[in-house]
């Protein structure tokens, strides 16, 4: 009998559980549901037209876990821990259920009941906001699928698949294309679109005498500005848009980045020599990290990465936490929304509001950045960084010994202080010139002696090409050496300079990417993005929504190379998409998507989902080529349309998204300058290699800080009055140039992928007195007076517009000209009247 009292007893109390969860769950259908869809799924169910704090009570994981407070408002025995009690008790004045009336007392008691019972609930299912279900269908998540050829009506219209997806649509509107443009407007239309430049006379008449068929001779036109060095320069400062350029800190200290025009120059070659856009991708994320097969390549790699640090940062910050946490905060959001379009930095301080990305892949993306080190000028950290890519060998120890014995002998020989000071300037040659990840600017505990670092710059300008290794490890091996024994190793240098060649002759090749080195670790959630509220540690890792994950981040290394891998790998639905939209953009004037930094929900719907699809797959099918892609989609007639206005079809489509015409475009600032430079036959067209900011840094070195502060202080000491292209202009944060500042200039402070360009009347004052435009006007009339005079007008038309003068113009200006009389003042008038006009600045 005792061997089955067990089993009696473990019965009996099986049914009293079934009973007692059978008599909760009546208790809850009849007690607390009722009140629950009679006061509250209004607001709070799935249902709802709009769900009020994110908090859903119509499901049992929905009821329990709460809202955007990320309290539990339901602990199932807690009635006093349960956020649902606490609102519908009337207790807190910020947090009251239902907003329109305090529930009854017995209603309440019956809530406190509940939940002491262990708020049984049978309403199974996983609580999802309707913004959520949504986001998970988001087309952009999906990868581009192939699409077939769309038929159409007028077959013979088409030349390539874009005209035929561009066709399809249009038909299904009932529109059809406009007219082809004329070559006139096609050359200067594709000169301004890929140099920011007006095509020259000799140009247009080449074009205009080709026998061979437009589309042809069109080709030739394009394949010669795409060869062109204006086009990296065109191209490469809508790049540096989109990556927040600046060459100074901004904020309140706004500090200057002597050396950032390194990297603007390292974005103009590349798209001049159409680097493959996934490496361009990969470089500025982690160029340091990967392999070379030069010290020549390992540097242009390097520089790629300081997209990372060029943008904005608040130096006065005085918690260093918060400081590292700004500054990763601006690397994610730059690296999303450059390369994906998405908003990741929204989930800072709680998931995504419409995006499906949680708070948790934001820090495991914060954990990425926190582990990679920002070298400011600290000799330590290169020497560290490079020790293992570069060894320094036996000969290396060996002139480093002997180095370290002329430091001894300087020890004695102070008198050469204050000298090497007065020549700071001289000697300066920044380690950071050619840093991995080079920041201008030191954070406090980064600052060192200023004598020390003069000196220890002037070792690396004697010593290159001396140590193996790149020039700023010649820094590195010897670190220490003060100003007053530089002269001392000077002197060493003289007396070593055979074994000095023979090393020069045997420097080899970096063996392996550069290590990373610690501190590298996870970094923990901080509630509501505060930095004193660490929770959890998140493993560093990318974004979850595409339904793949990153490589496996060993313990070693940041997730840098891993998250660059990860981007440009051809799973990820967005990084070719959301480049492709950039380019059809530029191109356009408006993206296929027109929200072309957010490809999120809250993001435009694509115009042609299946053309943006099948043109990313095709773009990395041939090589993430852009000069290709451009290529390709100048030569469709979709680009080569008119810009004729129709009004029955402007009715439809008055900003002309479903590309029945070439929509007129506004040119930026940059184009505008650099045009009337053009025209007055006064630009310069050298690539630079410096900025003013570098040479102003160096000036101001001598007993000043490396801040601009207020405008007044860094204006006096940069020159405006120069010829060479805008790009090359000092870009320092609050100190834009008046003329690109007045034509809409990207803010520096942001991803700018789509400049949002206005007409207004002081664009129109500004170039009617602005020096710089009458100074260009004068040299523009000589060049018109030198054509006969019966060809002038022709010929200033020619030179602003690339076309001939209408009956109507020329006789406007011809009566001009003969009551003012045909001198150099009445042609200068007619050419800023030309520069000032509409037509000037735009693309037809």
């Amino acid at each position: 009998m005792s061997s089955l009292r067990i089993p009696i007893q473990i019965a009996i109390l099986m049914l009293s559980a079934g009973a007692w969860a059978n008599e909760g769950v009546e208790f809850f259908e009849s007690r607390i549901r009722p009140v629950l869809a009679a006061k509250c799924y209004n607001c709070h169910s799935t249902k709802a037209t709009k769900v009020k704090g994110d908090y859903l009570l119509d499901t049992r994981d929905g009821i329990r876990k709460g809202g955007v407070s990320k309290r539990d408002a339901v602990i199932p025995g807690d009635v006093e821990g349960s956020q649902l009690i606490e609102a519908i008790r009337y207790r807190n004045e910020e947090l009251q259920m239902p907003p329109k009336g305090k529930l009854s007392a017995a209603e309440i008691s019956a809530f406190e009941q509940w939940i002491a019972m262990g708020a049984p609930d049978p309403r199974d299912g996983v609580s999802r906001l309707p913004r959520e279900i949504a986001a998970e269908n988001h087309w952009a998540w999906k990868r581009p699928k192939p699409s077939e050829l769309p038929r159409v009506k007028n077959a013979k219209w088409p030349k390539d698949a874009i005209d035929n997806h561009v066709l399809a649509r249009l038909e299904s509107e009932g529109m059809y294309p406009n007219r082809d443009a004329d070559r006139r407007t096609l050359i200067r239309r594709a000169t301004l679109e890929l140099t920011g430049l007006p095509p020259s006379v000799k140009a247009v008449a080449e074009f205009l005498g080709d026998p061979d068929p437009t589309r042809k001779a069109f080709g030739r036109v394009v394949d010669r500005l795409l060869a062109d060095q204006g086009f990296g320069v065109r191209w490469g400062r809508h790049w540096l848009d989109v990556a927040r350029y600046g060459e100074s800190s901004g904020y309140s200290r706004n500090m200057l980045y002597p050396y950032a025009w390194r990297y603007r120059n390292w974005v103009i070659d590349s798209f001049n020599d159409d680097k493959p856009y996934d490496q361009f991708v990969r470089e500025q994320i982690a160029g340091d990290l990967l392999p070379s097969n030069s010290y020549e390549e390992k540097e242009k790699q390097i520089l790629g990465t300081a997209f990372l640090t060029v943008g904005a940062k608040t130096f006065n910050e005085g918690q260093r936490l918060l400081f590292d946490l700004n500054c990763a905060d601006d690397q994610i959001d730059v690296t999303c929304r450059a390369f994906l379009a998405l908003t990741a930095n929204c989930a800072r301080c709680h998931d995504h509001k419409y995006d499906p990305i949680p708070t948790r892949d934001y820090y495991a993306m914060t954990g990425i950045f926190m582990s990679s080190r920002n070298l400011a000028g600290s000799e330590t950290n290169v020497r560290d960084e490079h020790a293992e890519a570069y060894p320094l060998g036996p000969e290396g120890f060996g002139i480093l010994e002997k180095i370290k014995e002329a430091k001894a002998k300087a020890d004695k020989e102070q008198a050469f202080y204050m000298d090497l000071v007065k020549k700071r300037n001289e000697l300066r040659d920044p380690l950071v010139k050619k840093g991995i990840d080079w920041k201008k600017n030191p954070t406090p505990e980064l600052k060192e002696a200023e004598a020390k670092v003069q000196a220890q710059q002037a070792v690396v300008k004697e010593t290159k090409g001396a140590i193996p290794g790149p020039p700023n490890y010649a820094m590195a091996v010897v670190e220490g050496l003060d100003a007053k024994e530089f002269e001392a190793f000077e002197a060493f240098l003289k007396t070593e300079k055979e074994e000095i060649a023979e090393m020069k002759k045997a420097k080899k090749r970096p063996k392996n990417p550069t290590p990373e080195r610690p501190p590298i670790k996870d970094s923990p959630l901080f509630d509501k993005g505060l930095h004193d509220s660490p929770k959890d540690l998140v493993p560093r890792g990318a974004l979850s929504l595409f339904g793949y994950r990153s490589q496996t981040i060993g313990t070693n290394e940041s997730g840098r190379l891993q998250l660059a891998e990860w981007i440009t790998d051809e799973r990820n639905p967005m990084t070719a998409r959301v480049y492709v939209n950039r380019v059809w953009h530029h191109l356009f004037g408006r993206g296929l998507v027109e929200t072309v930094d957010n490809f999120g929900v809250l993001g435009s719907q694509p115009s042609h989902p299946e053309l943006l699809d099948q043109l990313a797959l095709d773009f990395m099918k041939q090589g993430w080529s852009t000069k290709k892609l451009v290529r390709r989609i100048m030569l469709s007639r979709t680009y080569m349309q008119s810009s004729a206005h129709c009004e029955e079809f402007a009715a439809k489509d008055p900003d002309a998204a479903l590309r029945w015409r070439f929509a007129p475009q506004l040119l930026e600032g940059e184009a505008i300058r650099d045009s009337v430079l053009f025209v007055s036959g006064r630009l310069d067209p050298v690539h630079m290699t410096t900025s003013q900011v570098e040479e102003i840094s160096k000036q101001q070195a001598l007993g000043r800080q490396r801040e601009i502060g207020r405008r007044d202080y860094y204006m006096k000491d940069v020159t405006w009055d120069v010829k060479h292209r805008s790009v090359y202009l000092p870009m320092t944060r609050g100190v834009i140039p008046d003329m690109l500042a007045i034509f809409d200039a990207a803010d520096p402070n942001l991803v700018v992928g789509a400049r949002k360009l206005t007409i207004v009347p002081t664009q129109a004052l500004y170039l009617a007195n602005s020096a710089m435009v009458i100074g260009e006007s004068k040299h523009a009339a000589k060049r018109v007076m030198a054509a006969p005079a019966e060809d002038r007008i022709d010929a200033a038309y020619e030179l602003a517009y690339a076309r001939l003068a209408n009956e109507t113009e020329r006789a406007t200006l011809q009566k001009f000209v003969n009551s003012a009389g045909a001198n150099e003042k009445t042609w200068s008038r007619i050419c800023q009247t030309l520069i000032c006009s509409g037509e000037f600045r735009t693309i037809y």
